[in-house]
């Protein structure tokens, strides 16, 4: 019987020898000699998936008369709970015949399927049901033939089924490290979750494949993608705004485990299965519980089951693309975290200087609108009355910007939904779909041509003072949990720089209150000094380079009139002096009194030639005699002029020299004199490297020297002293005290100091993220220490880069903290609320008050390099470093020395138990970049154990004497 089973059909399989070890081909030529021996019509092996119930038809032979005649449903698996005939066959273990005129339920399965009559052979490997055979029609299963056939097909089959496994699986490992590959070269999270949708929807068979991403404690569609890479933008749209949540996807994220459903079943029920026509689902998690990045769902449009291999395929990717969505979050975390560190650099930056809740405002919207990538926004701003009165645009068309005057402006602002979800949250609020939402009008929606939206309260402390909206009109937006992360973040920043500017502008209205008291002379009405020198400011630092000339008219023998005839007659008459001077001088020309008999002239925008008319003529002005009860007094003066930018561009020099210039006229009593140069090189040295000053901190060329600090105790560098270089274009490099005097009396000392200090944060940032535990000292001046702001900006810049207050420590000169003792106690108390330490510097070469060592919050005293110098050599400079170190440990203080220049000097100070010390010794100011090379090169020598200083005695004892 086998060779008559062996020759059926053979002239059909000779066409092709197929490979002895290809074993689909194999089963498909015992199919065919089958069907051929037999004379039925069709045979087809079925494999039998025992873990999801599920026959999966494998191949089929069909009668060349019956070709057309193939039955759809024999080509796609079905569960046996769905197919009676085939789940008899396995269950009984046993062959089955069925026709379609019976009335048993295998009967109805074959009249559904429209196959009139079937056998059906269960194929049987070590005793286990691996398959089935069915022969259609049933009456060509010859009983004996199927006998002797069956168990070769059973080899044969499960052969073939492995093979075809094994393929399939190198398949899916080569889409899992696809998936993995993919992340590092994706343009975008939804490049990279597009491409894998595809990709798993083509292998798990089915339409589409979803990614619902886990955001803010739920699931929200994300991608979706079918196999033959159409898209369907309706289709897309609704997925994306889906009003509910998908009941299979949320079951899988609660429990953790892959499901798989179909449409009559109430996971697949509802809005989803009705809008996308779902009949079958899979649905697998994303990563591992319990840390899950959502869930991937595969779906059809026909009731399918999921084969083993597509539920391995689909867990195994789940697993694989959580861990690859975390990588991507995680690079997108790091981009957003540095996007947002800049943007909020950039806000402190731009809100330092701005006044009043609009400018703040428009500050905040610009940093929003960057950091959602939106085209334009406004700042909204309520007034006293709750109603939206100042309007700030960013990059709105004018015709836009009628809409807003005709339809907000002036109403109340609580009419407005999104307005009150703002004053009851005080938080951003993300709207993807203005369309969709009711918090605007739809028809402002409309009119402003508003797709996207993002809404950022406004906010001074707790007080919502408006809202700022930055919205996109090119198309929808999206935003990542990062980036609205990072939208809080500004949010909160942002709040910080209105508040500062709020205060800024009520500072602002007292001083405008208090200025016409304060900037004129109460004897005359004339402008004071104070107002002159302003207004000098104003002009010869301001924007165009605009010239001017300042004349100083002091009278002679003005005090004769006063000793003779008293200070009511000298009064009265400079009340006359005034108006006769303010004759010559036009509408734009400023006239002071400076104080006494000293008179000034600020003319704007002139020159030489003018300078020189108004000279003389109010020199013509005084001539006539003054009258003052009845008697007649005649006034001479002096005139001195100095000329911008001719004779300099500052303030304080242009003054100087206009005096000079008045002292040299009188002197010489010439009328008026033109201030003329002496020659001296420094005079005109000076006024060079201001200029050159101020281009050089608009193009960064200064730069931040760091000199270590070493604690003898342990040898090790504890901290570095920042200290600020000018690379200069021309002279090279060049000190601080080349250019530090010329910046504090110039007004320039707050921005340099901020630049350095900001330059020094960033560096030792770098250098505690390498694993390096220092800290860093900085130096005050005079204005720093007069800032009241100081302690604000100062926190903000520890916060933008992540440094712990205890690792800033500001130096402070003991001169500085005489200047203005109690605007600088109240500069210092903030600074030392933050956690900064607060260090004397230079201690013992100004005023050494211990008086102030008492009352303000210092934590360290630095001794000056002239008290070390001699240290060795000079037993009373040793004894006040003795003394001072003695002190430093009274007050609970810390103690830096600094100077140290050789090696007999360290090895005293540690032996005298010195805690810190710094010096070329130890080692000179380098660049930031050098410093980490220094660090790791250097050999760290082992301390000498030194003894702390004894407690203090009488003078006379000698035991006051520390020992080596």
């Amino acid at each position: 019987m086998s060779d008559g089973w062996g020759s059926v059909g053979a002239s059909s399989d000779r066409t092709v020898s197929p490979s002895p070890y290809d074993a689909v081909a194999a089963l498909e030529r015992m199919l065919g000699r089958l069907r051929a021996s037999s004379g039925a019509t069709r045979v087809s092996a079925f494999v039998y998936e025992a873990t999801t119930e599920t026959a999966v038809p494998f191949r089929q032979s069909v009668a060349a008369t019956a070709e057309g005649a193939a039955v759809p449903e024999l080509r796609t698996a079905v569960t046996l709970a769905r197919s009676p005939f085939l789940a008899a066959v396995v269950a009984g273990r046993a062959p089955v015949v069925a026709r379609a005129d019976g009335r048993r339920a295998p009967d109805k399965d074959l009249a559904a399927r429209g196959i009139r009559s079937a056998h059906g052979e269960p194929l049987l490997r070590d005793g286990e049901v691996i398959g089935m055979l069915t022969v259609e029609p049933a009456a060509a299963a010859a009983p004996h033939l199927l006998r002797q056939v069956t168990p070769k097909l059973a080899v044969a089959l499960a052969d073939a089924w492995t093979r075809r496994s094994e393929s399939r699986r190198l398949g899916q490992a080569e889409v899992l490290l696809g998936l993995i590959e993919s992340a590092s070269k994706a343009r975008s999270m939804d490049h990279l979750l597009g491409a894998a949708c595809r990709r798993l929807a083509e292998l798990g068979e089915v339409e589409r494949a979803c990614i619902f991403l886990l955001e803010d404690g739920r699931l929200v569609p994300r991608m979706a993608a079918y196999a033959d890479g159409r898209r369907d933008e309706a289709s897309w749209e609704q997925f994306r705004n889906a009003p509910v949540g998908f009941p299979l996807a949320e079951t899988v994220l609660r429990t953790g485990q892959p499901i798989a459903a179909d449409k009559d079943s109430g996971l697949l029920s509802g809005w989803w299965a009705d809008q996308f026509h779902v009949a079958s689902g899979l649905a697998v998690p994303l990563g591992r519980a319990p840390d899950l990045a959502g869930v991937l769902t595969l779906d059809s449009t026909r009731v399918r089951p999921f084969s083993e291999d597509v539920r391995r395929l689909a867990a195994a990717a789940g697993a694989h693309l959580g861990g690859v969505i975390e990588q991507a979050r995680t690079s997108e975390d790091r981009a957003a975290s540095l996007a947002t560190a800049e943007v909020v650099r950039q806000l402190l930056v731009d809100g330092a200087d701005v006044t009043g809740a609009a400018q703040a405002a428009e500050v905040l919207a610009r940093a929003v609108q960057q950091l959602v990538g939106t085209d334009r926004s406004a700042a909204y701003l309520v007034d006293d009355h709750g109603r939206i009165g100042e309007v700030r645009h960013v990059d709105w068309p004018d015709a836009h910007k009628q809409v807003i005057q005709q339809r907000l402006v002036g109403r109340a602002a609580d009419e407005v939904p999104l307005w009150r979800v703002s004053t009851e949250q005080k938080l951003p609020v993300f709207v993807e779909d203005a369309t969709d939402g009711d918090l605007l009008d739809a028809r402002l929606v409309a009119e402003l041509d508003l797709a996207s939206y993002v809404s950022v309260p406004l906010l001074a402390g707790d007080r919502l003072l408006g809202l700022i909206v930055t919205g996109s009109v090119s198309s929808a937006r999206s935003w990542s949990p990062a980036i609205r992360e990072a939208v809080r973040r500004v949010t909160l920043e942002g709040s910080l720089v209105v508040e500062n500017a709020t205060l800024r502008a009520v500072e602002q209205l007292r001083v405008a209150q208090l200025a016409t008291e304060a900037h004129h002379d109460p004897l005359t009405g004339l402008a004071n000094r104070r107002r002159l020198i302003e207004e000098l400011e104003a002009t010869v630092y301001g924007a165009g380079d605009r010239e001017c000339a300042v004349l100083m008219v002091d009278l002679d023998r003005f005090k004769e009139i006063n000793d003779s005839f008293g200070h009511s007659v000298g009064d009265d008459l400079l009340c006359l002096v005034g108006p006769r001077l303010q004759k010559v001088l036009g509408p734009a020309d400023l006239l002071a009194r400076m104080g006494g008999d000293e008179f000034a002239v600020l003319l704007p925008d002139a020159g030489m030639a003018r300078a020189r008319e108004v000279g003389a003529g109010l020199l013509a002005a005084l001539r006539d005699a003054f009258v003052l009860d009845g008697m007649p007094l005649h006034v001479d003066a002096s005139v001195g002029i100095a000329l911008c930018p001719d004779h300099g561009r500052d303030r304080s020099l242009l003054l100087a020299r206009a005096d000079t210039a008045m002292y040299a006229a009188k002197k010489g009593r010439h009328g008026f004199e033109v201030w003329a140069p002496d020659g001296t090189p420094a005079s005109r040295d000076r006024l060079e490297t201001l200029e050159q000053l101020r281009t050089a901190l608009d193009t960064d060329q200064l730069d931040n020297h760091y000199q270590p600090k070493l604690d003898l105790r342990t040898g090790t560098v504890v901290g570095v002293e920042a200290l600020v270089r000018w690379n200069h274009p021309d002279r090279g490099l060049l000190f601080p005290d080349v250019f530090l005097p010329l910046a504090e009396q110039a007004g320039l000392m707050r921005r340099l100091a901020l630049g350095v200090l900001e330059r020094a944060l960033r560096d030792l940032q770098a250098w505690r993220a390498a694993g390096h535990d220092l800290s860093m000292a900085v130096n005050l001046s005079v204005s720093n220490l007069q800032d009241v702001a100081l302690p604000q900006q100062v926190e903000m810049l520890l916060d933008a880069f992540d440094v712990p207050a205890g690792a800033l420590v500001l130096e402070i000169t003991e001169d500085v903290l005489m200047a203005d003792a109690a605007r600088s106690q109240q500069v210092m108390a903030g600074l030392r609320a933050l956690g900064v330490k607060l260090s004397i510097d230079d201690y013992g070469t100004g005023y050494s008050s211990l008086s102030y060592l008492r009352a303000l919050p210092v934590d360290e005293l630095k001794l000056d390099r002239s008290f070390v110098r001699n240290l060795t050599s000079d037993q009373r400079a040793a004894a006040i470093v003795r003394s001072t170190l003695q002190l430093s440990l009274d007050l609970d203080m810390g103690m830096v020395v600094e100077g140290v220049e050789d090696a007999e000097t360290l090895a005293s100070l540690r032996a005298w138990g010195c805690q810190v010390a710094q010096g070329y010794h130890i080692a000179r100011p380098m660049p930031a970049a050098d410093f980490p090379t220094w660090l790791t090169g250097r050999s760290t020598p082992t301390p000498r154990r030194g003894r702390r200083l004894p407690a203090p005695r009488a003078a006379s004892d000698p035991s006051t004497q520390p020992t080596a």
